[in-house]
């Protein structure tokens, strides 16, 4: 993170449904940066409106750019029909990005300040969650200072931003409550959405259908910060924070999504972030010995013998190459981990809050945001992939979420 260096001024403008682009190599399923293996890189001060470009074959910063997005971009998130939402934190933007022209997919108001001819919605107030609905249509925002859900109707033009409750002080007499809605989590089916506030023992469900709220408390629940939804949404398993929230014991609770009661409560010993493949659920919090990821087969859902990982606030994981890549915030024993589900993990050394993980699925190597830092990490050793003892990928400011469009694989 050079920080001796600022960007350029860079002229660009809002664009509409450009037509196809030749890329390098001329073909018009190529990006114009020439590469398919690219990982996009938001860097959060608000004199950049871009999005840095890697080549993620070679692990080098190229000199192509996604331009004119939102102030300050601090949140990279996959939506439908190859585009990403990239919001921007200094003006509250929310812009939708083409990944294969890598250019503005759309112009999202018409009704923009300054005569601007064109501007991205923006949101009433700042957010650390967004998720995207599967069918592009809709995106979600949490925004805990008023207590209110965005919901961005992708497919109107223009596309417009509603939150949820419309009314927040008429909460009680409507059942629209989503007190400080914190983290938001979708259904696979894009028909329940789960809100938390991991300081109540409670949490939100929004019917997507139309945005009515019901809330879900009783028995089990203990400071529900995030739930992972099964494979046919069905169930979704609750992960309470409990003591490292304020409240008594971190479990793992099963929510009927239909009748939205609590079936079943295992204890754990910690649960902030989760993840699930066919066979388990994996969770991770930090505990009364520090940071842990503990194994739940879903067959059963029995914890496992918690394996120790790196402390702090655990906000990001993701299942790659048969690892379980952990990323926390405010750590001091290092926030980065990468756990061996048969019992061991490598934890990195402090280096910085951990903001975003990405798997470059044609390799075995994932990026993160780390310190503010693009950092590269064989998740084979669980080492850093460094040059001279330096990271790979150096950008001019504060790196705060990276996101793989490549090809899948």
């Amino acid at each position: 993170m050079r920080r001796c260096l600022s960007f350029a001024a860079l002229a660009a403008s809002f664009l509409v449904f450009v037509g196809t682009q030749s890329g390098c190599g001329g073909s018009s399923n190529t990006p114009p940066s020439g590469l398919d293996t690219r990982v996009f890189i938001a860097i959060q001060n608000t004199s950049i409106t871009r999005l840095a470009i890697a080549n993620a074959t070679k692990d080098q910063l190229t000199a192509s750019s996604v331009t004119g997005i939102g102030s300050a971009p601090s949140l990279l998130i996959p939506g439908a029909n190859n585009t990403t939402l990239v919001f921007g934190s200094a003006d509250g933007s929310v812009s939708i990005v083409d990944n294969q022209k890598e250019v503005l997919a759309t112009s999202v108001t018409t009704n923009c300040p300054n005569s601007a001819p064109s501007c991205p919605p923006i949101l009433s107030a700042p957010t650390e969650s967004i998720v995207a609905s599967s069918d592009g249509k809709f995106a979600y925002a949490a925004m805990p200072t008023i207590s209110q859900v965005a919901v961005l109707a992708l497919t109107a033009t223009p596309i417009t931003v509603t939150n949820v409750p419309a009314t927040p002080a008429n909460c009680a007499a409507t059942n629209n409550c989503l007190p400080g809605a914190h983290r938001v989590v979708l259904s696979h089916n894009n028909a329940k959405l789960l809100v938390f506030n991991e300081g109540l023992n409670q949490l939100e469900v929004i019917n997507t259908s139309d945005n009515s709220v019901r809330t879900v408390t009783g028995t089990g629940l203990d400071r529900p910060s995030y739930g992972v939804f099964s494979s046919d949404d069905s169930k979704a398993y609750i992960l309470n924070c409990g003591a490292e929230c304020g409240g008594t014991q971190a479990s793992v609770s099963v929510l009927d999504t239909s009748a939205l009661t609590v079936s079943q409560t295992v204890p754990v010993d910690a649960a902030t972030i989760g993840a699930s493949d066919s066979n388990n659920l994996y969770v991770a919090g930090t505990g009364p010995n520090g940071g842990s990821a503990t194994v739940l087969p879903l067959s059963s859902l029995t914890a496992g013998k918690p394996i120790q990982i790196g402390n702090g606030f655990h906000q990001v994981i993701t299942l790659f190459q048969n690892k379980v890549i952990i990323g926390a915030r405010t750590c001091s024993t290092g926030c980065m981990s990468i756990v061996d589900p048969s019992g061991t993990a490598v934890v990195d050394s402090p280096k910085g809050d951990v903001t975003s993980i990405t798997a470059i699925t044609p390799r075995k190597v994932v990026y993160a945001t780390e310190g503010a830092e693009v950092r590269i990490y064989d998740v084979t050793t669980g080492q850093e992939l460094l040059n001279n003892n330096t990271q790979l990928i150096d950008v001019v400011g504060s790196a705060a979420s990276v996101l793989y469009v490549g090809p899948k694989m």
